[in-house]
């Protein structure tokens, strides 16, 4: 399987405009506060764009596919935990924008006091890691689906790929992020959700044969997934939208509060048909690629295999295009969060007197280091759904409790979020260790995490509380 000269050259074209934006939106970029919140001036059209680009990423898309080629249709339903999450946050939006605050690290430092924000930063690290590499880990896949037509090997299409996606964050900010996030979604939508399941599924397959293909097994309904494992998605999914660094960004980088609230529900909207028609092809791609793990090495492959697979020269390229888009998106939203938040929340309140342009200088320099492991992590790390699933684990269960409450709990104090946050992260990974060694699939760990973090933030904040010590809740009822 080959990609043809017109592939290549729809692909080439693609990574050249979203370079030339990047160097675009570079002259646009005077301080910290535009290269993080693009002027506060995003309207609908890019904000959806955006938002979609940054929620639709490896993981919904060939980590979701490849987990329905092993399970089942009844894997859609994990999709409802992250649309539940969009929905909360349309809301939740309203809060942050009154209160004007767009980072957690800074939610943590005005409520808790100093220090807890290092924290943070060490669990947004992780995340940032895992998140940036299994989008290119993801690019990588989609060209040994394709064999080495190119003369790319894995390694070198994983370094390239990161290497353009470091360069137009890096050099452009939100804007150029913003900008290349409305394209990117615009062409992965067409091409991914409603070309290719056109090709796909009116080619191939005969209507009275789909219907059959997605009826879950009676004897194995559940695809070989527990119940507590289907809650457990929901649940890190739910909470991670509340706390997505990038949707906080988001939240002030919009126009107006209308702007943002609507644009998260259209964006839900948008999830829930992309879930929808990734689980359906890779529900469906058992039948068609009924060898898939044998000839490409791991069900991930299973959405780019079937675009190699049944669309012609030229709708393959703008597939892989779009499929390159999903996974660029993605990565260049978390790799700009992760450098506004060191320099705004860490460099900042400790060198309180550097300029604008140094503090700006730092958020680059942070995007280029961050990017730079990332890509290098990017070659060990295996398992696209997987991975993300544990990095997302290990940072809820560390800041989920102690920003909620922060928000929400006059009675909040800065040991009960030093001792919930401690304690949940190591049960998370100290039972995710151990899952590794023993079967126990009756353990979840961000479920026992979040019980533990929930309970211990309750229960020292309330030992510890002092009315005169007291800072307030963040958010009031009016």
């Amino acid at each position: 399987m080959t990609l043809s000269w017109i592939d290549i050259a729809v692909i080439g074209l693609y990574l050249l405009v979203m370079i030339g934006i990047g160097l675009w939106a570079r002259n646009k970029v005077k301080n910290l506060a535009d290269y993080a919140l693009a002027g506060r001036s995003l309207g609908y059209i890019i904000m959806i764009g955006t938002l979609v680009g940054g929620a639709i990423g490896a993981a919904s898309t060939l980590g979701k596919g490849g987990r329905a080629y092993e399970t089942g249709i009844i894997f859609a339903v994990v999709a409802f935990g992250y649309i539940a999450g969009l929905i909360v946050f349309a809301f939740f939006a309203k809060k942050l924008r009154q209160v004007q605050i767009w980072t957690i690290p800074e939610v943590l430092r005005i409520r808790y006091g100093k220090g807890l924000e290092l924290a943070f930063g060490a669990a947004m690290f992780i995340s940032v890691v895992a998140l940036f590499g299994a989008q290119v880990i993801a690019i990588g896949m989609l060209f040994t689906s394709v064999g080495q037509s190119l003369g790319l090997t894995y390694t070198s299409v994983i370094i390239i790929s990161g290497a353009i996606l470091i360069f137009y964050t890096l050099i452009g900010g939100l804007l150029a992020v913003a900008y290349t996030d409305l394209i990117q979604s615009i062409i992965m939508l067409i091409s991914v959700g409603i070309i290719l399941p056109i090709f796909v599924i009116a080619g191939p397959i005969q209507q009275g044969t789909f219907w059959e293909l997605l009826k879950p097994d009676t004897g194995n309904i559940l695809g070989g997934m527990t119940p507590l494992y289907i809650i457990s998605i929901f649940i890190i999914d739910f909470s991670f939208c509340l706390i997505d660094p990038s949707l906080w960004q988001r939240a002030n980088a919009a126009k107006d509060e209308k702007v943002i609230k609507n644009s998260m529900l259209v964006t839900a909207g948008v999830y829930f048909y992309w879930s929808a028609v990734i689980v359906i092809m890779g529900v469906i791609g058992v039948a068609l690629v009924p060898n898939l793990v044998h000839d490409f090495g791991s069900t991930d492959a299973i959405i780019p295999v079937l675009a190699v697979k049944f669309l012609p020269p030229g709708l393959l390229g703008f597939c892989f295009a779009g499929l390159m888009a999903v996974m660029m998106s993605t990565a260049s939203v978390v790799l700009l969060n992760a450098g506004t938040t060191v320099a705004n929340d860490i460099i900042k309140p400790l060198r309180p007197k550097m300029s604008d342009r140094g503090l700006l200088f730092t958020a680059m320099g942070t995007v280029l280091v961050v990017g730079i492991i990332s890509v290098a992590c990017a070659l060990f790390m295996k398992g696209i759904f997987n991975t993300l699933m544990l990095a997302f684990a290990v940072y809820v269960s560390g800041v989920f409790v102690p920003v909620m409450a922060a928000c929400y709990w006059d009675k909040a104090t800065r040991q009960g979020a030093v001792a919930s946050s401690v304690t949940a992260t190591v049960i998370c990974v100290g039972l995710y260790a151990v899952k590794q060694f023993v079967d126990l699939p009756w353990i979840e760990p961000i479920v026992f995490s979040l019980l533990a973090s929930i309970i211990i933030m309750f229960t020292v904040s309330r030992a510890t509380y002092k009315p005169d010590q007291a800072t307030p809740k963040l958010f009031t009822s009016k």
